[in-house]
């Protein structure tokens, strides 16, 4: 697969795009940003889950709950588009700053709002709203600064890394806000002004973080014998920021057009499962706080993929590392809709979690190395899609169950999936064949490695216990010297007798009883 290559990356003796020009590279700079944005991620998961509850404690109302849920949703559906194109126009350091600032602002003013009124769910709607709007201008920045940050050798950690933050803040913020609200109302939302003002701080002191200019030359002024980047040219056209380039580039790139349609169709799907488990949980009367717990269990399995995906990628290259996490799928929504136990199923559903945060790593990794100056408007038009297709299946799934039953439903999803991975593999047979080669090549290596180490602390065991046994054959067979002492007509002590060997007979020591302490070895 092409990848798309900067100016600065093909001139002569300039280096690769997104080089760091210091010397703390992806340990410095993007470790400051990833730490801060991971830090406001977590304050923004924790009111995202504390907000319904409140509004559901104050009002006993679903209908004020589901207001409060569907404001903290909605901005993912709705500016992710937007925050792409302003991202590529505006300075991405700024846009952060404002996000956060915003959010800071909205906190303190919900926290104000609860302690004096006595009917503030209107001000828990806005805020969920304002909190869901900053974290998408401020997610969609972070990761279109990645490149500007991180050498392109290093690109798959540092995204890893992202993905693996940010399933951390899914998995601790929503224990988190019900820990919070269970404290005080407020302290959630001042949590949350906190965790914005870290974040906030760090931007306003480093102010050159996103800036990677050479020493000596101006922000934004290119390089010589470069050609002028689109983000950085005062007079480029209005028509460049537009989405029909970004379209096309996503059109004619068949690696993100293949991740697209599967993740629509996983991401769709994946909602049904989780409320079919759940409807089998409510027959079988399980526990709604089990039910919590292993629906978090999908934060705790994207983690693991996340934090795994840069070595997996390495070996595997991104295209067969699509099929081969499509081909494990299959048994797990198997066995997810099953029926044989909700436990089981969505346990099932966290593992498909891994596979998932594999295949984001992948495909964002992708993206920041095909198309690094509209990374912005490309991520923007994917998380629409993706989170698009999450509400498409939410809202479809109840239907899809009434309307077809619960085993029609398993019919429906078993069968996509094993038709999305068989033309996969069609699409991507030779890659499917390396990836699986040097998988093999590497179970191998680490056979052998685990299997030498294994041989030469057996050899040593050995070794060791034939010494111990050595010696305790030595020990038998020594004289052993007799204690026995005679006192000599003088009054003084007769020499010690040394014994004949001992073959194994019984010894007889002879000590006079009127020995004291020097005679027993104080001597």
């Amino acid at each position: 697969m092409t990848t798309v290559r900067s100016g600065a990356e093909a001139g002569a003796g300039v280096p690769e795009s997104g080089a760091p020009s210091g010397s703390g590279g992806w340990r410095g700079d993007f470790a400051i940003l990833s730490t801060a944005s991971a830090v406001s991620q977590l304050g923004s998961m924790s009111v995202a889950a504390a907000g319904p509850l409140l509004a559901l404690a104050m009002t006993r109302s679903p209908i004020a709950a589901g207001c409060v849920t569907a404001a903290s949703v909605a901005p993912g559906l709705l500016f992710h588009v937007v925050a792409g194109v302003v991202v590529d126009r505006i300075d991405r350091r700024k846009v952060m700053l404002a996000s956060q600032l915003v959010r800071i602002v909205s906190a303190s003013v919900t926290c104000l709002c609860l302690l004096l009124l006595d009917d503030p769910v209107f001000f828990l709607i806005t805020a969920a709203l304002i909190d869901g709007s900053c974290a998408v201008f401020f997610e969609t920045a972070e990761i279109a600064a990645v490149p500007d940050l991180v050498a392109e050798k290093s690109l798959n950690a540092a995204i890893g890394s992202n993905e693996a933050k940010l399933n951390a803040s899914m998995f601790l913020g929503r224990p988190l806000g019900g820990v919070l609200l269970a404290i005080n109302p407020v302290m959630p939302w001042l949590v949350d002004a906190c965790t914005s003002l870290f974040p906030f701080i760090t931007l306003l002191v480093r102010k050159r973080l996103l800036r990677r200019a050479a020493p000596g030359e101006a922000p934004g002024r290119p390089r010589p014998g470069e050609p002028a980047r689109p983000r950085g040219d005062a007079g480029r056209d209005a028509a460049d920021h537009a989405l029909r380039p970004a379209l096309a580039l996503l059109a004619r790139d068949s690696f993100s057009r293949a991740v697209l349609a599967v993740c629509v169709l996983a991401n769709f799907f994946f909602q049904v499962i989780v409320l079919l488990q759940i409807l089998l949980a409510q027959r079988e009367g399980l526990p709604t706080y089990v039910v919590g717990v292993l629906l978090s269990c999908s934060g705790l399995g994207g983690l693991l993929g996340a934090v795994g995906s840069s070595y997996l990628l390495r070996l595997t290259g991104p295209s067969a590392s699509l099929v081969l996490c499509a081909i494990l799928w299959v048994p797990l929504v198997w066995e997810a809709t099953a029926h044989r136990s909700p436990v089981i199923g969505l346990a099932a559903w966290g593992v498909c979690s891994v596979l998932g945060a594999h295949i984001n790593v992948a495909l964002r990794a992708h993206q920041a190395k095909a198309f690094p100056n509209e990374l912005g408007r490309i991520t923007g038009i994917t998380r629409f899609i993706s989170v698009g297709a999450v509400a498409l299946g939410a809202l479809s799934g109840g239907w899809i169950i009434d309307s077809v039953g619960i085993h029609g439903t398993a019919i429906v999803i078993r069968t996509i999936f094993a038709a999305v991975t068989a033309v996969l593999i069609a699409l991507y047979f030779k890659e499917v064949c390396d990836g699986l080669v040097m998988l093999l090549g590497e179970f191998l290596r680490v056979l052998g490695f685990t299997a030498a180490w294994t041989g030469l602390v057996a050899v040593s065991l050995l070794c060791s216990a034939k010494r111990v046994g050595k010696g305790m054959i030595r020990i038998w067979r020594t004289p052993v010297t007799s204690i026995g002492a005679a006192r000599s007509d003088e009054g003084g002590l007769a020499p010690l007798a040394e014994s004949d060997p001992w073959h194994g007979g019984p010894v007889q020591i002879h000590q006079r009883e009127d020995v004291g302490a020097v005679g027993a070895g104080g001597r």
